[in-house]
């Protein structure tokens, strides 16, 4: 019997809706009297959640995808992380896709997802201007959308994404009370959204200090990469001390370590000389020495909400087009300390 059980003999014998079975297995809200009646049913008549998955509202696939720029990084493994955790707990398989591979742009696997119907739902992350197409492709193909912090507005799809903006306030508070005046800001491509809200929060919390963020302190790096901080880090080198900002922000944790890193081979004392300040907290940011300071992005609870939303869509038929918003925490840690003496005002 087992193999021949369908979500419609488990709703008949439960005496509910297949949809009421869908949610008591997919996590979804229904009575604690439903759940048992549901569950017993399943138990009797060897129904597996697999089954559900492959068979049910998800589509004839039964898989979800995730697309992204690479897959090395640790912002991404903390993601799929959190993807990894839900999924398996749905019984839902994941396929994943880089668009950027041995350093050439092809997105000609996650079309072919799309075009051979291989994935029920599409989570994207971080995606950019490249990406219109492919979203757009999955939207008219009706394929369920997750975009995880977006670099550009897209007119379909869950969104999910960091308050980038009063982190940046509470990094400019942080300095300020260290006593720093002279700050600069590194961020990542200009047209990032992230990197946009990360300056205008940074920028807005010192206003309402009264302090101001001079213009040759603030430039965009082409990418988020350990590179960008080292060709930084070089710059500030070349400043005089007594007009080198005594704070820099990066727009994440592996720019700031690539700044860090570049400066310690120059023996340059953080925070005695410069504090540094990143974004996004990836487990590098507590190893290295002096510990960095960010703020958290709960990048683990985003890659799950992310799945839990194209559930809701699929599942529920409810509309996709949502922004959901995860706070970031402040995380201290060794690389800010008081201004430099002589740059106190």
């Amino acid at each position: 019997m087992a193999g021949r059980t369908d979500i419609a003999e488990v709703a008949r014998h439960a005496r509910v809706s297949k949809s009421t079975v869908s949610r008591v297995i997919n996590g979804g809200y229904a009575s604690a009297e439903v759940k048992s009646r549901v569950a017993k049913v399943i138990a009797k008549l060897g129904y597996t959640p697999w089954t559900t998955a492959r068979n049910f509202s998800l589509g004839r696939a039964g898989c979800f995808g995730l697309v992204m720029e690479s897959s090395q990084s640790e912002w991404i493994t903390q993601i799929l992380g959190g993807i990894e955790e839900e999924l398996t707990a749905k019984h839902i398989s994941l396929l994943v896709g880089s668009l950027v591979l041995k350093g050439t742009y092809d997105a000609t696997t996650v079309l072919s997802w799309i075009r051979e119907r291989r994935v029920d739902g599409l989570i994207f992350a971080r995606p950019g201007r490249r990406e219109r197409t492919v979203v757009e492709t999955a939207r008219k193909a009706k394929v369920s959308l997750s975009l995880i912090t977006p670099d550009e507005s897209f007119k379909s799809g869950a969104v999910l994404r960091s308050n980038n903006a009063e982190a940046g306030r509470e990094i400019a508070d942080h300095l300020y009370d260290l006593g720093h005046r002279r700050i600069a800001f590194l961020g990542g491509p200009k047209e990032s959204l992230d990197s946009q809200q990360r300056f205008e929060g940074l920028e807005s919390g010192l206003k309402a200090k009264k302090v101001k963020l001079l213009p040759s302190n603030v430039t965009f790096a082409p990418r988020y990469h350990a590179e960008e901080g080292k060709a930084y880090a070089e710059r500030w080198l070349k400043i005089a001390r007594n007009r080198a900002p005594t704070a820099v922000v990066l727009a994440n944790d592996t720019m700031a370590l690539g700044f860090m890193r570049t400066l310690h081979a120059q023996s340059v004392g953080i925070p005695s000389e410069v504090s540094v300040v990143g974004f996004d907290d990836i487990p590098a940011a507590s190893l290295f020495w002096p510990g960095l300071t960010t703020v958290r992005q709960q990048m683990r609870a985003m890659g799950a909400a992310a799945c839990r939303t194209l559930l809701t869509a699929l599942l529920e038929e409810q509309p996709e087009r949502s922004v959901l918003e995860f706070p970031m925490d402040l995380v201290v840690r060794q690389s800010t300390g008081p201004a430099p003496r002589a740059a106190l005002p």
